[in-house]
């Protein structure tokens, strides 16, 4: 079995006539009991740098002794395919924790990282073979998808699941989204493409449309909703705050909340001027846009 995904610490060559260390897994007994170990993915020093993450979990830490790795650890390997992005931090990370890289078509993977897989390509799949998507995530990565989810939740509790602005998917609701906007004409709109990341397609719109721009928003499918004209400001500017939760089970539930968060700012303080609207260092906080502007300032604590 692919024992959950974690990383063994690379050993320091004491001289330069010392063979390099030879990469290899290292695992990690279940926290939970009578289950298979886990891979275990270290921390660096500069994430924890007293330790104290790594030493909470050092007691878990498989021996040679151990049954569990009897007869010695296997060689795992891992495939990326070109449906998604190659990011540095997955394949050091992949690579740092023992995992060598094959191609998908070989079979002897242990974990493919792709997009959500298919029925097809799951039913191929061995039983120690992982993906990195459960199947039919899309539910709720998409942004179509996940706000017909939310409406269906809104349908069921009306008055505890009032969450998001009015929100229309294009073009099925354009009807409605343009009966809205005659209601409120001097209502501001955002939208989204349906499937996409990083702010691209992202427009602030006014409720009143040119032909052009009617005709472009009803070609792809999109998200569009009411933009919050007042959001939050920090010192002016626009930001979000992100947390990160990792599920590793839906049935049961298995769901770890990370102890910190992220918050990103736009670079350019905010105005609900309709004349700026097409600014989007203004608008969006996404990294990806702001990282470009003059005003963006690097982190540079870690």
């Amino acid at each position: 079995a692919l024992w959950g995904g974690g990383l063994q610490h690379q050993q320091q060559v004491p001289s330069k006539t010392a063979k390099p260390a030879r990469r290899q897994i290292t695992l990690l007994r279940s926290a939970f009991e009578g289950r298979t170990p886990t891979l275990l993915f270290p921390i660096p020093d500069w994430a924890d740098p007293g330790g104290e993450a790594q030493g909470r979990r050092a007691w878990r830490v498989l021996s040679d002794a151990d049954p569990a790795v009897a007869g010695g650890l296997p060689k795992m390997y891992f495939s990326h395919t070109k449906e998604t992005h190659e990011y540095n931090a997955v394949l050091n990370t992949l690579r740092l924790g023992g995992l060598f890289r094959a191609s998908v078509h070989s079979g002897k993977w242990s974990l493919c990282w792709s997009g959500c897989p298919k029925p097809e390509a799951l039913r191929s799949f061995h039983p120690f073979q992982m993906t990195n998507h459960f199947p039919g995530s899309w539910h709720i990565g998409r942004k179509d998808m996940m706000w017909r989810n939310i409406r269906k939740l809104q349908r069921d509790h009306p008055s505890s699941v009032n969450i998001t602005p009015p929100t229309f998917v294009l073009p099925e609701d354009y009807r409605s989204w343009e009966a809205a906007r005659k209601a409120h004409p001097g209502a501001l709109w955002i939208y989204k493409p349906a499937n996409s990341s990083c702010g691209r397609g992202i427009r602030v719109l006014r409720s009143s449309l040119d032909a052009r721009t009617e005709q472009a928003l009803l070609r792809r499918t999109g998200v569009v909703q009411r933009y919050v004209e007042k959001p939050l400001l920090i010192d002016g500017y626009k930001f979000d705050l992100r947390l990160y939760v990792v599920v590793t089970s839906y049935d049961p539930l298995k769901a770890y909340l990370n102890a910190e968060g992220l918050v990103r700012l736009a670079t350019e303080k905010y105005t609900a001027s309709p004349n700026k609207l097409g600014h989007r260092t203004m608008h969006l906080t996404n990294y990806s846009v702001n990282k470009h502007a003059e005003a963006y300032v690097k982190n540079l604590d870690g």
